[in-house]
Formats: C-alpha cells, structure tokens, sequence
C-alpha cells in the first residue's frame, strides 16, 4: 500500500529538513507506509465505540488514581480532567480563559517592545487603582486614588478623572486629593450603590477581559500570554500575528474565526489536556469527538443536553439519562425506533449492525 499524496510529500520534506541520505528516505518512506497500513479501519469498524473505550476508560483510571491519592501535592490529574470534561461539556464560561498572543516584527524579537506591548494590553478599571466610597447621608461618592497602583500601571490621576467625567461629573478636592461626586439629595440609596459599582468597573485602558499579559520567549522569539480572553479585540492590533494568535475558549473561536478552526482547537486542547494528564491517545479519536461536536455549524456538548439527547433512536436516549421522561415522550408523539445504531439493538437483544454483524451472507443449497 502507498501513501496518500500529501502524507508523502510531508515525510518527503521531513527527509529534507533532516538532510537524510537517499538510502535512509526510502527506509523512512517504508516505515511510514508500514505504520499507515496498521492504522487503517477495517470495513463496519465501530468507530464510536472504540473511541468512547480509548477516550474513557483511561481518564477514568486516572480519575480513579488522583482519588487514591487525594492530598499528594504532586498530583496534576485532576486539572486536566477539569479541562477535558469543560471541552466535552461545551462550555461557553471556562475557568482558565487564556490567550496565546505571537507578534510581528520587531515586537518578537525585541523584549523591551513585547512588555511594553504586553502593559498595554492589560484591562485597568477604576478598582484597580482608587477605592470608590458612597456616603449615604450626605449623597456623595468618593474616589480615593492609590498613588502606588497608579504608578505600578502607568496610570495618571488625569486619565481616570476624565474616564469618570464621562459617566458623571465631580470636583478635585485639593486637600485629600481625592474625587468628590455631589448627587440630587432624592436619589435613593439603591441606586446609589449601582452607581459606585458602575464607576469601579470603568474601563481606564488596555483590552477588555484581558487580566493580565506576561512576556514569555519560545524559540528564538517572544510572545505574550494572556490571562483573560478578547480574540476579536487582539486581531485587530497591528502587532499581533494574526495567523498564530489564538484563544483556547472554543467558543469564542468559533465566533470569530469559524467552526473549522474550533474543531481543529478542540482537537488540540483535548490532546494537550490528555497529555498533561499523562494519558497517551490517538488524535484520530479526538477527531472523531471534535466532528461530532461541530457537525452542526455550532458547538454542541456530548451530554444529555447536546449529542447524547438528540439522537434519533428513543432507546439510545433513554440509555443515556432521564428514561422515564424519553420513553413518555416516544410514546405521546408515537415515535419509531428503526434500530439502526448499536446501543437500541444491544437492549433489545439484536445483533449490532457493525463489524461482523453488517454482513449478510446467502448460502447457495442443490
């Protein structure tokens, strides 16, 4: 068996890259055709299910293996199963938004520009250098502004006062320094307190829902990580190498840079989560997961609110979770079960219709 085309010019400049002789790239060559005839499936292969096993049954073990070892500071387990069950779950709210930022020249190559382009890119609110204090008796809202984080931020006292103006109008109190805000004697103390939390959350500079941004080198360049995610913001900065920056919130990817690029990101996330976990899988049954996922122009989870609920079969569904509510709902709209997929005949006792099961053979008698 040959190599497809395109497996064959990338082992071919893999050779080239590597300056192997022509004895060794034929080697090479027969070697990979050897290891792609292993890796072929046979017809009626049940895909699924050897996927769901390969996938399962070893983040279970390891599940099983940081509960045994609960309290052993050295146990990692438990994060990237966190993160394999956010991507499996769909999840539009993850607990570790994270942005991985590549720069153009010179930013890449130049440390002082990458952390000065980083600071920039960091979200500074009003909270984050003054203190917003309401007076309920006398109707007043105080900003008091903490000289360090000003500094620290390379924030001047002049630029928040400005932001906050364009909400509400005060006067500088020259002894303390501080902001003052004079509201109407009526207005009630509710809104009161929504006003003091609206100015806290004023945005002063840098990108929203970027955290914080720290300067890192990889390779023989720097790039930036972020805490905090805002793809659509970053793209559009001129020292942002669009073709590399990407967020890990499947979401947001799929948002801005189409469906495509997040089953190609779920692919990638559940491998690095598998690998930080240190269970070794086959990418082509991530694959499997991420087309499963994207098949319908949107992300759609695994569980009983996505895939797993939407079957066509009633029997798969009640096999899953909630019976008693799938079976009452067959019945009240007279839905049939055609039996076409693995689980339904397993519960009624049928052979499955995949590997051996899908043949049909006819014996020629006289």
């Amino acid at each position: 068996m040959t190599l497809p085309e395109k497996l064959r010019e990338y082992v071919e400049k893999f050779a080239e890259e590597k300056g192997l002789s022509k004895k060794e790239r034929e080697a090479l060559l027969k070697k990979a055709e050897e290891y792609y005839e292993t890796h072929q499936v046979d017809p009626w292969e049940a895909i699924g299910i050897v996927t769901a096993q390969s996938l399962g049954e070893p983040a279970t073990q390891a599940t099983l293996r940081t509960f045994h070892m609960a309290g052993a500071a050295e146990v990692s387990i438990a994060s990237g199963m966190d993160r394999i069950l956010e991507i499996v779950d769909g999840l539009k709210k993850i607990s570790t938004p994270v942005m991985f930022i590549y720069l153009n020249p010179p930013y890449n190559k130049d440390e002082e520009k990458a952390r000065e382009f980083a600071r920039s890119l960091e979200e500074i609110l009003v909270m984050d250098v003054a203190t917003v204090k309401e007076d309920f008796m006398k109707r007043t809202i105080t900003i008091v502004f903490n000289e360090k984080e000003l500094k620290r931020r390379g924030v001047s006292k002049d630029a928040v006062i400005k932001k906050i103006e364009g909400k509400l109008k005060g006067e500088l109190d020259e002894k303390t320094g501080n902001y003052v805000i004079k509201l109407p004697k009526d207005m009630s103390l509710m809104k009161i307190r929504k006003l003091a939390q609206s100015i806290e959350r004023l945005q002063i500079s840098g990108v929203k829902g970027i955290k914080r941004a720290l300067v890192r080198k990889e390779g023989d360049e720097y790039m930036i990580t972020t805490s905090g995610t805002n793809l659509k913001a970053i793209l559009k900065k001129k020292e942002v190498d669009h073709t590399r920056t990407y967020s890990n919130n499947i979401h947001e990817v799929a948002e801005v840079l189409g469906i495509e690029a997040a089953r190609y990101l779920i692919i990638e996330e559940l491998y690095k989560a598998y690998m930080g976990a240190k269970l070794l899988v086959d990418k082509r049954h991530l694959a499997l997961v991420a087309d499963a996922m994207t098949a319908r122009g949107v992300i759609t989870p695994i569980g009983r609110t996505g895939i797993a609920g939407k079957k066509g079969s009633v029997l798969a569904r009640a096999a899953f979770e909630e019976t008693n509510r799938h079976l009452v709902e067959a019945s009240v709209w007279n839905e049939v079960d055609y039996l076409k997929g693995i689980v339904e005949n397993l519960i009624v006792g049928l052979p499955i219709k995949a590997g051996t099961g899908r043949v049909k053979l006819k014996m020629k008698l006289g």
